[in-house]
């Protein structure tokens, strides 16, 4: 049999396992549900053993479909959801916390404590003064980082604070801190290794010094013994241990969701930019070897490092695309799922003027306001479903087109192409409004799981399966492609619309995250 790379994406409901073949193509894939569980109010949590369980189930039951043995797979990529972490016990192996996912946000207050802390305050006036004189992006992006819940720093000092226990035995050194990659690595090959793309995300890890963070961790007492080796996305991160697959398989490459969807669009080069829109839509856009900030809040990350050899993405997103969709249909019953909504929306020319604003848990780059909620504009006794319908997809576009612009006015940088993947990136009157207010040619992926093929890709370049990214390239298949095509003046009209729209909405909080004036007409 010829030989596979083998994919595993990690997502947050499923995991998925794909075999590709030296074409590139998917030939087997197969999936396992890992439903979240939510103990008190703000938590979203996984039981560690379930995901790893549903790994190893999801492996087997591919290899089984494709009738094929640990020898016929050349190597295995791992894809999977950044800043979800968990802490196990390292003699034994034993899981001492469930894996708290990146979308837990009941360390919220302690969020605020740490954007609050007088330690952290003069930390970022000294950056900021030294920016100043130096000019330094690392100093810049330093005096500028503000915390989240979305960082796992502030969800493990949430958990350290809570367990006085955990911290104790943390600075003995007999704890692990993992993402979920490192603890299915570990697991696996008994190695406690992480790749940078992943590191990268914990906010813990200094993108430009490619290390973990003595100053983040020490200012706010989080203790580095527990952290795990770094190693490049391409890197050899081991071997599965034989009882798993019935011999070993050399894991070759590993990295976090959204950066492997950018490598599996084959977006290389600076200014390459892709879009996957699932609950969310991410926009990443390559940067290049050298990390790049936006002065609006946009923090540099590491999209993967390939045989020492880094590149930096900055990431925008709408936190609320497949999520806004379901509720159109469970909150409202305005339509079922994606598929009714875009059909509702094609009974329609225009959309009447209605202005729908898809922020239904606050607004981000480049406004970042978390109070902002969602809203519709313009409904008169002569709005029709459709209308609403056409709206939504059109507001979408809109918000997708406010990440595109302030990352190009940003980075001076000059997008040439979007590359789209995901469920909601199926509707073909949003894509064609994305290709319409950013002018920009958009171009749909065939494949809806670009994170396993970015996995597997890597993995691919790492064992020697395919030779370059030149080789890669050259596996993409056909895809369908957006043209720009509103007229001018109709586009003018709708983005001065819109721009109003979000200055109003704007205006119903007075405190904004970070002190941003949006665009003037």
């Amino acid at each position: 049999m010829e030989k596979m790379i083998l994919a595993v994406d990690s997502g947050g409901r499923s995991l998925r396992s794909l075999l590709f073949n030296r074409k590139g193509e998917i030939v087997f894939r197969a999936s396992v549900p890992t439903p979240s569980v939510s103990t008190e109010p703000g938590a979203q949590e996984h039981d560690p053993q379930m995901m790893f369980d549903a790994f190893v189930k999801a492996v087997r039951d591919v290899m089984q479909k494709a009738n094929c043995s640990a020898s016929d797979i050349a190597g295995i990529g791992i894809s999977a959801q950044r800043a979800s972490f968990m802490l196990w016990e390292k003699a034994t192996g034993k899981p001492l916390t469930p894996l708290i996912s990146w979308a837990d946000v009941r360390a919220a207050d302690q969020v605020d404590a740490m954007n609050r802390s007088l330690k952290w305050k003069l930390l970022q006036i000294v950056a900021a003064a030294g920016a100043f004189v130096t000019r330094d992006t690392m100093l810049t992006a330093a005096s500028m980082l503000k915390f989240t819940t979305d960082h796992a720093s502030t969800r493990l000092l949430w958990l350290l604070n809570r367990r006085p226990d955990l911290r104790k035995r943390c600075k003995a050194g007999e704890v692990a801190f993992g993402t979920t990659d490192c603890w299915f690595l570990y697991r696996l090959t008994g190695r406690h290794v992480t790749d940078v793309s992943q590191a990268a995300a914990t906010s813990m890890y200094n993108p430009f010094q490619m290390k973990w963070n003595p100053i983040i961790c020490k200012t706010f007492c989080i203790p580095m013994e527990i952290f795990p080796e770094v190693i490049d996305s391409n890197g050899r991160f081991g071997e599965t241990d034989a009882s798993f697959f019935g011999a070993p398989i050399p894991v070759c490459g590993s990295l976090g969701d959204q950066p492997a969807a950018l490598f599996g669009h084959c977006c290389f080069h600076t200014g390459e930019v892709k879009i996957s829109q699932g609950s969310g839509a991410f926009v990443d856009l390559n940067v290049g070897a050298k990390a790049k900030l936006s002065r609006r809040g946009l923090f540099p990350l590491i999209a993967w490092v390939i045989d020492g050899k880094p590149v930096y993405m900055l990431e925008g997103y709408v936190a609320t695309a497949g999520t806004l969709i379901d509720w159109l249909g469970q909150g409202i019953g305005l339509s079922s799922d994606g598929k009714e909504l875009d059909a509702l929306a094609a009974q329609c020319k225009d959309t009447e003027g209605i202005t729908v604003v898809p922020t239904a848990s606050g607004i981000r780059f480049p406004y970042f306001n978390p109070r902002t909620r969602a809203a519709i504009f313009g409904l008169s006794l002569a709005t029709h479903r459709s209308n609403v319908a056409r709206a939504v997809l059109e507001g979408l576009a809109l918000r997708l087109n406010d990440i595109l612009t302030g990352m190009e006015k940003d980075t001076k940088t000059v997008i040439k192409a979007v590359n789209v993947d995901g469920g909601v990136s199926n509707s073909d009157i949003l894509i064609q409004y994305l290709a319409d207010f950013s002018s920009i040619p958009v171009v749909r992926s065939v494949e809806p799981d670009m994170s396993a093929t970015g996995a597997a890709y890597m993995a691919g370049i790492g064992c020697g399966f395919w030779k370059d990214e030149n080789e890669l390239r050259s596996l993409k298949g056909n895809a369908a492609t957006f043209i720009p095509s509103m007229d001018e003046t109709t586009r003018q009209t709708k983005l001065k619309r819109w721009n109003r729209t979000i200055r109003c909405l704007l205006k119903l909080d007075k405190k904004p995250m970070m002190g941003f004036r949006p665009y003037q007409d």
